[in-house]
């Protein structure tokens, strides 16, 4: 699959790139300190969701998930965001990331969680940055997520990609998976959620922010839910 981005330089200059993705995989699990990942799978666990089979986990999923618009459909009320880095490449080897959502189906989850990685779109954002041009800084970077109740925007999740395993070992983590061949796209796991449980939000926003370089990124989208019927 051919994806055409516009990509912003350090500079502020913005140019166009085409990733080539021919395989993708949605990281789980991937928080640097082993007390926060038992936290988060705790979250889970709370909702039924079993213990993961890996710590970190990977879920292989259709890179046709991948979505840049502002809306998902879903069926059932039972899916929830989580905010991550995206990162892919185009035909020269050259990585690109921006903010994005693995938008999951919780209520399937916890009958198999890569079905439920499977049947959500993933949101990503508008724009990409070079991990290049960023690699002094990566880990300063932070991902902020918020979810519309009520009628107004909750804080979610807030951390850096410190928090979570770089890029580079999750590469090796992956090829080692030995699943997938071709150009990969890696959505690289989430944050511990700083509301008081998972929200189902008809709403939900994701920003990542290089206070290093003075920009950001921010992406809403609406989930459309459908009803489950028999």
């Amino acid at each position: 699959m051919k994806k055409e981005i516009k990509v912003m330089g350090k500079n502020g200059e913005v140019k166009n790139a085409l990733l080539s993705i021919e395989c993708c995989v949605a990281a789980g699990y991937t928080g640097r300190r082993q007390d926060v990942v038992q936290s988060h799978i705790e979250e889970l666990q709370k909702l039924g969701i079993p213990t993961p089979y890996s710590v970190p986990a990977l879920y292989w999923i259709s890179p046709h998930r991948i979505r840049d618009g502002n809306e998902i459909y879903v069926v059932g009320e039972y899916s929830s965001m989580e905010v991550e880095f995206f990162l892919a490449l185009d035909e020269h080897g050259r990585r690109y990331f921006t903010v994005a959502s693995d938008h999951t189906d919780r209520e399937l989850e916890s009958v198999s969680t890569s079905k439920s990685k499977q049947i959500c779109d993933k949101i990503i954002g508008d724009e990409f940055w070079f991990v290049d041009e960023v690699d002094d800084h990566w880990d300063g970077i932070q991902l902020q997520a918020r979810v519309m109740v009520a009628g107004k925007w909750q804080k979610y999740q807030n951390g850096v990609l410190g928090d979570l395993l770089h890029w580079n070992d999750l590469e090796k983590i992956i090829a080692r998976d030995n699943v997938a061949s071709g150009t990969l796209a890696i959505f690289g796991g989430t944050l511990p959620i700083i509301a008081e449980g998972t929200i189902y939000s008809e709403a939900c926003e994701i920003t990542m922010i290089d206070p290093f370089l003075s920009r950001s990124i921010t992406k809403q989208y609406r989930v459309h839910i459908l009803p489950d019927r028999s």
